[in-house]
């Protein structure tokens, strides 16, 4: 399993010297945890030849095998080690005893991927269908949970609403009356010609404030996501960005069936009900003329954004 790896703790890069670290250190993470048996192994694999992390001793043979070091099915060491310890399920059979937990490797991975809603070693595809499904209980509870996250995204997108979207019309009138349409749109003049050459784009609009953002403190350049622009007053939509939202807008949709759906919304749904309205501002046809505008520069900047390359950490 890559836990071990992709949930690395935060103080792996900061001692420089070895020494500071404590026991403890070592051991409260799945890293700390992994990189000690692997020290404490490391010796009993060279001898028994195998890569496997964990080996045990075999005192007795079987199966042509002497005794000795060797790999064993880690499932009967977890079987063991439970029934010595006497884990109980919480239920007790006809003779009210307690009935013992059977645990094996696969329902402890099963737990924490209902504990933790995401993927260990797998895609978040296979997580939902392959393992969360298979619990029809959990399964009823979970499709509740994103279904009420689902909806507060929803209102939360109708409530913030979508930024100001100039038209062709509007700049059209630009050429002739800046000032008019420029204080249609909350800006001045100046701030319109900037705009409409482009020198205010960031992903998928233009900004026309940068430096009194509601996100940042007054006066100091906004360094929220990209996505924030969505329901920013600060942004305003011209016709140039078009290809851009609908190509974020459909890489949005398409990663429903990346991710659990509980992660999407939890992640997308808001941003991906901003683009569905403001998306729907628009007619078919400028829509599918906007896909056909889609360029590799868009789609490689898309791919930045979404992977949040764009973003200041």
């Amino acid at each position: 399993m890559n836990l071990a790896l992709s949930d690395l703790p935060d103080w792996i890069s900061i001692p420089s010297d070895p020494e500071q670290l404590s026991a403890r250190d070592e051991l409260h993470t799945p890293f700390g945890l992994y990189v000690l048996l692997h020290e404490l192994a490391s010796r009993s694999r060279e001898i028994a030849g195998t890569d496997r992390l964990l080996i045990g001793w075999s005192s007795a043979g079987g199966r042509g095998a002497g005794r000795g070091l060797r790999q064993q099915d880690p499932d009967s060491w977890v079987q063991r080690w439970a029934a010595r310890h006497d884990l109980a399920t919480g239920k007790v059979d006809k003779d009210a005893k307690p009935v013992q937990l059977n645990v094996t490797l696969e329902l402890l991975r099963l737990t924490y991927l209902e504990l933790h809603q995401k993927p260990v070693a797998h895609t978040e595809k296979t997580l939902a269908t392959d393992y969360l499904a298979r619990n029809r209980g959990n399964l009823t509870e979970y499709r509740k949970v994103v279904a009420a996250a689902l909806a507060g995204e929803v209102d939360k997108a109708r409530a913030r609403g979508v930024m100001a979207v100039l038209t062709r019309a509007d700049l059209e009138r630009a050429e002739t009356d800046a000032e008019t349409v420029a204080a249609e749109y909350g800006i001045d003049a100046t701030t319109l010609k900037q705009m409409i050459a482009g020198q205010l784009d960031t992903v998928m609009n233009a900004c026309v404030d940068h430096r009194g953002s509601p996100h940042a403190p007054a006066g100091e350049p906004c360094q929220a996501s990209f996505m924030i622009c969505l329901g920013c007053p600060c942004a305003r939509a011209l016709p140039r960005h078009l290809p851009i939202q609908v190509l974020v807008h459909d890489q949005l949709a398409a990663r429903r069936a990346e991710m659990t759906p509980l992660e999407w919304t939890q992640r997308f749904a808001l941003p991906h009900a901003q683009l569905a309205d403001l998306l729907s501002r628009h007619d078919e046809v400028d829509l599918e003329d906007a896909r056909a505008d889609v360029t590799g520069t868009d789609r490689d900047l898309v791919a930045r954004f979404l992977n949040r390359e764009l973003d200041i950490r």
